[in-house]
């Protein structure tokens, strides 16, 4: 909003605002919860609402979460009200997002980092994915056995030790390249994951 843009809230907006914080303070919301919803879940549960509204029995397959937490009841307006309060966490979990910056990478006794800013994914590659995208970053990875020297791939290969400091992955061509994380996996030995900021032409 332009500084110094004054504008009064309607009837409607002044009802969003009253049952989002009406989530927050009786139904145990909170911008922790909200931040983890990475996979779209509050946009598709203002959907929901929005397309039942006014619809009490009704449910959907699209409901992000357990049935029984739908509730749409026989009044539209405030079952649409439900679908705005949603509408604006998922905006302000939006807001929230900070996005990673090169950071210095400080490897460990065995060669390993992961840059402090990086989420804990839980192995989840829809959430990974769904990050990646929201923060605009480009990935590329490179693996000790094709990118070290042959003597360092022997080296670590024959070793049976998870130690890999003393390979130094080599940076893709371009600029803006920092690196989010080294460490092993289980098939093919450590890895080294760069990412950038993607370019739009």
């Amino acid at each position: 909003m332009p500084e110094g843009l004054h504008i009064q809230l309607n009837k409607a907006a002044h009802s969003v605002i009253a049952e989002r914080h009406r989530q927050v303070t009786e139904e145990g919301y909170s911008i922790h919860r909200d931040d983890v919803y990475v996979r779209n879940e509050l946009a598709e549960a203002a959907a929901v609402y929005a397309v039942l509204a006014g619809k009490p029995g009704c449910n959907s397959s699209a409901w992000p979460w357990d049935k029984k937490t739908f509730k749409p009841s026989d009044d539209r307006r405030r079952d649409l009200v439900k679908a705005g309060a949603l509408i604006l966490a998922e905006i302000e979990r939006l807001d929230r997002i900070q996005l990673i910056q090169p950071y210095p990478v400080q490897r460990d006794e065995e060669g390993m980092f992961a840059h402090p800013d990086l989420p804990n994914f839980e192995e989840d590659p829809d959430k990974s994915r769904l990050w990646l995208q929201e923060q605009g970053l480009e990935i590329c990875s490179v693996g000790l056995e094709t990118d070290a020297p042959e003597e360092i791939a022997d080296r670590y290969f024959r070793s049976d030790s998870p130690d890999c400091s003393y390979w130094e992955p080599s940076m893709p061509e371009g600029e803006g390249w920092f690196c989010l994380a080294i460490h092993d996996t289980e098939d093919g030995g450590p890895y080294c994951f760069w990412a950038r900021r993607e370019v739009t032409p």
